[in-house]
């Protein structure tokens, strides 16, 4: 009776050791990695334009003769373009005027200010009127986007689409 008592008893803590060491192994494997869901269209391209103005801002501030003055003011085009974009996104998609805001968030902006700052210190003195007019063209529009978005002025869109893709495209 003794011998049946230890052989049990036996089973018993090798079956509970064999239980806790295939619970251990189960917690220790690697979880298979779980890919992020993938983001809709719209953020994609949002986080795209996000990063074309964070690059821009980086840029410009590498750029040691770069004025501050320009700077402030892209500056703010840059922070109207990331209030007016997600919601133009949002409440006008298929509209040509979100199209060329977006536009102007992810590529024109950083491609004026690269090709100015890719001038010689000379060639920019020369230029700097027509750069320093884009510019001042460029926040104007963010403005008036802004402006449009705020106020809901949807038949603005028309007259600022063809605009702006007249004049940027």
């Amino acid at each position: 009776m003794t011998i049946i008592a230890v052989t049990i008893l036996l089973i018993l803590i090798i079956g509970i050791v064999m239980v806790i060491k295939n619970k251990r192994s189960k917690q220790s494997k690697p979880l298979a990695p779980v890919s992020p869901s993938p983001k809709p269209p719209v953020e994609n391209e949002f986080e795209t334009i996000l990063k074309s103005l964070l690059d821009l801002n980086i840029l410009m501030r590498k750029d040691n003769n770069f004025s501050i003055e320009m700077t402030k003011g892209i500056e703010m085009i840059m922070d109207d373009l990331m209030i007016v974009i997600p919601a133009m996104i949002e409440r006008y998609p298929g509209e040509t005027l979100t199209y060329e805001i977006k536009k102007i968030g992810k590529e024109h902006l950083y491609k004026t200010v690269k090709e100015y700052l890719d001038l010689s210190l000379e060639s920019r003195t020369h230029q700097f009127d027509v750069f320093k007019q884009t510019i001042d063209n460029l926040q104007e529009v963010s403005n008036r986007s802004r402006d449009i978005v705020e106020n809901n002025e949807t038949a603005e869109f028309k007259t600022m689409a063809n605009f702006l893709s007249a004049k940027f495209s």
